[in-house]
């Protein structure tokens, strides 16, 4: 049943007007949640007890600070900053920028997307298998839901013009999902280890919410 409501999740983000993806992800990481607590899950198996707040605090502070250093460094370096020059920064002020980075990243996308897969998915899949295996499973979901983003960001940023034709955008759609499937063996394994969600929330929060001011300060040609 989660893996149904994943995917509807997924189609209706994805579907839904712009600047309605904030209601949308909060509605449907609520009901997965209702879900897995029908199903048997304590609060402690989905990463959102109070006894791994500090530890993951800690660790995630750490890891979240140097992610955003990797991500600046990428910003001020000239050869690898045009590729965070995403069309869809074009005409977003300061007042998007700050709800993008403040609100809808951390609350709608990385909250959702930590409590979904780290916390509902991980902690049903320990109940079943390893936790290796339940790392592997978990962050290969992840991966594909990131295909239908992949695959809008070849109209958007600019390493889509690294290459052409049908075979090299399934190349490139399925390096992002494997790339994407990597950070989230980095999350569940951080989720695992500080034991909660706070570490990789903060470590998410970090990598999406200054990749996204970065792409915004190139093409705002604030890095120039």
């Amino acid at each position: 049943m989660v893996v149904g409501i994943l995917v509807a999740w997924n189609l209706i983000a994805n579907l839904a007007p712009q600047g309605s993806s904030l209601p949308v992800n909060l509605a449907a990481v609520t009901l997965v949640l209702l879900v897995a607590r029908r199903a048997g899950l304590d609060w402690d198996l989905l990463g959102l007890a109070r006894s791994g707040i500090s530890k993951g605090a800690r660790i995630g502070a750490v890891i979240a600070t140097a992610v955003a250093a990797a991500v600046v460094l990428i910003a001020v370096i000239p050869a690898s900053r045009e590729y965070l020059a995403d069309d869809r920064f074009i005409g977003v002020g300061v007042g998007e920028m700050l709800y993008e980075t403040l609100l809808r990243i951390p609350i709608g996308t990385v909250l959702g997307e930590e409590i979904a897969f780290r916390g509902v998915v991980l902690g049903m899949l320990l109940l079943w298998v390893s936790p290796f295996r339940a790392v592997v499973i978990s962050s290969a979901l992840f991966g594909l839901w990131h295909i239908w983003p992949a695959i809008e960001a070849l109209e958007t940023n600019p390493a889509a013009d690294l290459a052409s034709g049908a075979f090299a955008t399934v190349l490139e759609v399925s390096g992002q999902v494997v790339v994407t499937a990597a950070a989230g063996v980095g999350f569940a394994r951080l989720r695992i280890r500080a034991g909660g969600l706070v570490g990789p929330v903060l470590a998410h929060w970090a990598l999406n919410g200054t990749a996204y001011l970065a792409g915004w300060l190139v093409v705002e040609n604030a890095w120039a």
